[in-house]
């Protein structure tokens, strides 16, 4: 949170205080040896316990000081968490929109910030193939992946979706890109199950064109967050990206990163947020 305030600024007030503290202690303490040589011990003993209780408030009021500071301070941060969470509110838990020179960066942000669980979905997956290395090294140490991706074999043998592919995105090899992709994923998948002796990579396989890719972390749980791209082809291709965000949603009030996770749930018959999910008997599932 940006208070406006300079590197210890916030913390001049109680240092002065201190010093006034340590400065009027000093005081009595030199009243209190060389007062009684020069005034009568009366006076001497006047000075000294006003010094003193002067001391004592002083004390008591940077005291106060410091604790109503703290009290401001944490009453400020309540303030803007409640805001944020209005904010995600309003925006369906969108917090930031992504730029495409950074869209390396953010998915490698993305896989390197989960702790137990990662959604990897999209169509081609010629991206994410890229990152085996970094896919693997993640679930060597001990994430759990979930790389959901169109099957390369229903493109092939279903009539003329190759050539949909294909001008969808404006790439007459783009079928040929989709099989080398899930055999580079499934390979590594199956090296890193076998290294690990259990089921830490999982390739599910969809029948059919998605718009959107995503990478989520988290599904399930308060941290969930991640990155949707929404694509826009043609002659000019873009990719449109949202950082998404988890807030507290309802039934009637659903966040957007929860729907999104819904629908992938949907495609590849697998329910990611729950703890033990059952495939769905439609879905397809390699290796």
């Amino acid at each position: 949170m940006v208070s406006g305030q300079r590197p210890g600024e916030a913390g001049r007030p109680w240092a002065g205080g201190g010093l006034l503290v340590i400065v009027l202690g000093i005081s009595a303490n030199l009243l209190l040896t060389f007062a009684p040589d020069v005034v009568p011990a009366w006076v001497a003993s006047a000075v000294v316990v006003c010094t003193s209780a002067t001391l004592v408030l002083v004390a008591v009021a940077v005291l106060v000081q410091r604790l109503r500071q703290a009290s401001d301070a944490e009453a400020a941060a309540a303030r803007a968490v409640k805001e944020a969470e209005a904010r995600r509110r309003e925006l369906r838990g969108v917090v930031s929109a992504g730029k495409e020179r950074v869209r390396g960066a953010e998915f490698s942000e993305t896989l390197l910030g989960a702790r137990e669980r990662l959604i990897i979905h999209g169509v081609g997956m010629t991206q994410v193939s890229r990152e085996v290395d970094l896919i693997r090294t993640a679930a060597l140490s001990g994430l759990e992946i979930h790389i959901v991706m169109v099957d390369p074999r229903w493109l092939r043998r279903t009539r003329g979706m190759a050539g949909a592919l294909a001008r969808y995105y404006d790439n007459p090899q783009m079928l040929g890109q989709v099989e080398k992709s899930h055999r580079d994923i499934v390979t590594m998948a199956r090296e890193v199950n076998a290294e690990c002796h259990e089921e830490r990579v999982r390739v599910h396989t969809y029948r059919a064109i998605s718009p959107f890719g995503a990478a989520i972390a988290e599904p399930g749980t308060p941290e969930v967050n991640g990155l949707i791209e929404f694509h826009v082809t043609g002659r000019l291709p873009r990719r449109i990206r949202f950082g998404v965000e988890y807030y507290q949603d309802d039934a009637r009030d659903r966040s957007v990163v929860s729907q999104i996770i819904d629908s992938i749930s949907d495609l590849s018959g697998y329910n990611f947020t729950a703890t033990n999910p059952d495939r769905s008997r439609d879905a397809e599932q390699t290796p």
